[in-house]
């Protein structure tokens, strides 16, 4: 969701302003600290002294101002890397409240100096969001600082900040005028000098509460003042009451009336507001305002935008007339729907019991946002309707209920389809129905019912015929994930395909990276991991930049995992994953948290892969995805094998065994793993040969590669042999490495018996495997060059690398051929140059050569 440019300006400087040089001064250590912390209560001039300081702050400054809407999973970190001016990678990624943007975020921030204000940043309550700045905080690159301004402590830890000396506090007691600073705000409010007693007693009654001073210099300018026996305290609602009243009671009836019409509005225009109060001559009227210093502030430069004052806009909702609040909201509403601007329509449709045109832009935004991942700004929309209106539109709950399904909600979303599926008549729309059949086909895969799934699908795709909508590619999608699940790979594969075109061709980026994201592991079990890998990469170049690219970023992780391209498979997973947590979409994410554990555990992280399960498993037992959360404890399990914990793995195990037998081979091979491990080969190798004789069937050699890997393990001498023969034979070509690797040290020796098979690749396997003998196998030869000394010689992907840019080939052609990035291509030059002792790609060229590299 695009940020509104007003919220990250630095909020101009007002005519009358106080210099507080004291409290400048205290800010001056800001640099000092990742963190300064600015509380007090409303009207204690804390955006006002922060911003003053800003305006001679020589270094770079960014602003953000917060309001409740901001308090939303994703919506926060997008809006928090739009200020920092993050790269458009991160930017899209968006802002989902979780360590792994977090962790991009800092990394990117590295270097770079910036002082970076959160202003009212007590309305975050969202625990994700909070997590997200505490991160930001305690990871803080030495040139970043932040300062959060707020009413109130945010919930954030800052007991361990103050032992851990990473945080400056500015409070109330600093922030209350000296008798110096109030004679100065008195002054300029007044339009004149005000006695030395006058300040002392105003001061006295006003406690320095920067608010309560203002409101009395008014009355000062024009001829009234406080009663003698009004205390005048921070917060007191009956103060603040007594002294806005005569502020405005003072005003001519007309202007009044503006004041109260125009305080339902949160920013104010001219046009705007001669729309809620039916003048001609608003522009006029904010001008006289903002001259009077009735506390209404410029939100931009130019000074056509302005808003009230927290308190004083409080004081002036509560004298308005309830029936003439209704009318300014629906007002307002009629002219943001005029202007385009559906979010605000919709904030005063609802109280403006504009409840029509609230419904009426939700359906006509719906699909539209759905295209654009804007998942969790279109069910903040539909919570805004009384939920009485949602339940009379079947289309509406629908539309509610899928999206709580994609936000892990199951039981929610089962019930705002049971009210959808009561209310929906044949006479309904037929995108109404179609929306509603493909949701109810999510719902039956999540129950493990594909073959309902399926029909549903077809239904779907039957009442929309050669339609272009969302849905229909949505319907194609889920359509052949029932197909896959119910045996029928190549129909899955070919109705997926069909999805993907489908979604590019309407310009449905959501539709065609979901369909990528289902396509791309079938291709990835029927051998074809080259492709699956390409199409992700297309999929990226296309729509990389759109906050739905996490559906194909996954995917592509993981199969770069599998090619033992670690690097670039963690970078895509952690952007992947964040990207579906922002969107919603529990399926990826838990496929993206079981990948990056068994990177995390190959990486030598142990515990890190162990908590990316936890936090896999809570997320799957939250959606109640039966299915998905019985492979995250098979994948529990297979990391408790790897560690040598063979009744850890039984006990995980265990768990699923007392449900409905699995069809997953991934279960069963690690089902077979733990009995080879208890010393039990036979057995194993009756588990394996149930879905040996299945993937044969179907012809996924993707996935006969692992099962033949693991029947070799269960067997001794020439049977292992050739089982191991025939798994190199299909795995080289596409290059599945991890399969192999992932075995760990016993493996090694029956790799090292079938090196004849394909020499190249097995060499390349021993020589990344952490059990390979040092030895001397072609990836780690060491050579001696005269006048050069000992020189290491290259990898197998070294070498591609080399031969390709002796052609003449640029990094960027290098990575295309070769399906890697352009930074991976980088890398891996850097370690060509060290290797051979090069300077650049000329002498690095001519140094293989001399060693017959090329």
């Amino acid at each position: 969701m695009q940020v509104v440019a007003t919220k990250l300006l630095i909020p101009p400087d007002r005519p009358g302003t106080v210099t507080r040089t004291r409290l400048l001064r205290l800010l001056d250590v800001v640099p000092a600290h990742p963190v300064t912390l600015v509380t007090a209560p409303a009207g204690f001039g804390k955006t006002t002294l922060v911003s003053a300081w800003l305006r001679d702050f020589a270094g770079r400054a960014a602003w953000l101002t917060l309001d409740e809407d901001d308090d939303v999973p994703g919506r926060f970190l997008e809006h928090l890397a739009t200020a920092l001016a993050a790269s458009r990678t991160l930017l899209d990624s968006g802002t989902a409240s979780t360590p792994a943007v977090m962790t991009e975020l800092v990394n990117e921030l590295v270097g770079a100096e910036r002082v970076l204000v959160l202003d009212d940043v007590n309305v975050l309550a969202e625990p994700e969001n909070l997590d997200a700045l505490t991160f930001l905080v305690e990871h803080c690159p030495p040139g970043v600082h932040l300062v959060l301004l707020g009413r109130t402590e945010p919930d954030l830890p800052l007991a361990r900040w103050r032992g851990r000396g990473l945080l400056a506090e500015v409070g109330a007691t600093q922030l209350r005028f000296t008798p110096d600073e109030a004679a100065g705000l008195l002054t300029a409010v007044a339009g004149r000098e005000v006695d030395v007693d006058t300040v002392g007693e105003l001061n006295r009654r006003a406690e320095g509460w920067a608010a309560a001073l203002q409101l009395l210099g008014i009355g000062l300018r024009d001829g009234t003042a406080a009663a003698p026996s009004v205390r005048l305290r921070p917060g007191n609602r009956y103060v603040l009451d007594y002294l806005a009243e005569e502020v405005v009671g003072r005003q001519p009836a007309d202007v009044r009336e503006f004041l109260l019409r125009t305080s339902v509005l949160e920013t104010l225009t001219p046009s705007l507001c001669d729309a809620v109060t039916g003048r001609s001559d608003s522009d006029r009227v904010i001008r006289d305002l903002e001259r009077a210093n009735l506390f209404l502030t410029p939100v931009d430069d130019a000074g056509e935008w302005h808003r009230y004052h927290g308190l004083f806009a409080d004081y002036l909702r509560g004298e308005l007339a309830a029936d003439v609040a209704v009318e300014c909201h629906a007002r307002a509403a009629r002219w943001f729907s005029a202007e385009g601007m559906p979010a605000e329509t919709i904030r005063h449709a609802v109280p403006g019991h504009e409840l029509g045109l609230a419904v009426a832009t939700v359906r006509e935004q719906a699909e539209d946002q759905v295209r654009r991942g804007e998942l969790a700004t279109l069910l903040s929309w539909l919570n805004r309707l009384p939920e009485d209106e949602v339940r009379a539109h079947p289309d509406l709950a629908g539309f509610k209920g899928w999206l709580l399904y994609l936000a892990g909600r199951a039981d929610e979303a089962e019930a705002y389809a049971a009210i959808a599926d009561a209310g929906m008549g044949p006479a309904a729309p037929v995108l109404d129905r179609a929306m509603l059949r493909t949701f109810q086909a999510y719902l039956a895969l999540t129950h493990g019912r594909p073959a309902d799934a399926a029909g549903l699908a077809t239904a779907a795709l039957d009442l929309l015929g050669d339609s272009t909508s969302f849905f229909r590619a949505a319907a194609l999608g889920v359509l052949g994930q029932a197909r896959r699940l119910t045996g029928d790979r190549r129909g899955a594969i070919e109705v997926l395909r069909q999805a993907v075109r489908l979604g590019e061709r309407s310009g449905n980026p959501l539709s065609a990276l979901e369909a990528t994201g289902y396509l791309a592991p079938l291709l990835y079990v029927q051998g074809r991991l080259r492709e699956a890998i390409l199409l992700c990469r297309d999929a990226l170049r296309a729509h990389g930049g759109a906050p739905m690219a996490g559906l194909a970023e996954v995917p592509l992780g993981t199969l770069l995992y599998e090619r033992d391209e670690l690097v670039e498979a963690r970078t895509h997973l952690v952007d992947g994953i964040a990207r579906c947590e922002q969107l919603g979409t529990t399926s990826y994410t838990l496929l993206g948290l079981r990948t990056l554990a068994r990177l995390h555990h190959a990486s030598g992280r142990v515990d890190a892969g162990f908590e990316a399960l936890l936090a896999a498993r809570r997320q799957a037992d939250a959606a109640e995805d039966y299915r998905r959360a019985r492979l995250v404890v098979a994948t529990i399990a297979e990391l408790h094998l790897r560690s040598g914990n063979s009744a850890a793995a039984e006990q995980a195990l265990a768990e699923i065994t007392r449900d409905q037998p699995s069809s997953s081979d991934y279960e069963q091979l690690t089902r077979a793993r733990l009995l080879i491990a208890r010393g039990s080969p036979t057995a194993a190798l009756d588990v394996l040969g149930v879905i040996e004789d299945r993937a044969r069937a179907e012809g996924r050699d993707g996935s006969l590669v692992a099962i033949l890997v693991v029947s070799a393990l269960a067997r001794r001498g020439e049977p292992a042999r050739e089982l191991l023969a025939r798994a190199v034979e299909i795995a080289a070509p596409d290059g599945y490495r991890r399969t192999f690797l992932d075995e760990g040290p016993a493996l090694v020796p029956l790799v090292k018996d079938v090196r004849a098979t394909v020499p190249e690749f097995v060499t390349d396997l021993l020589s990344r495997s952490r059990g390979a003998p040092a030895g001397p196998a072609r990836g780690s030869e060491l050579r001696t060059v005269e006048g050069v000394g000992v020189v290491e010689t290259l990898t197998e992907t070294q070498r591609r690398i080399l031969g390709l840019i002796a052609t003449g080939m640029s990094n960027r052609q290098v990575a295309d051929k070769l399906f890697i990035t352009v930074g991976t291509t980088k890398w891996h030059l850097n370690q060509i140059f060290g290797r051979l002792q090069a300077r650049n790609r000329t002498e690095a060229v001519a140094r293989a050569r001399e060693l017959n590299l090329l």
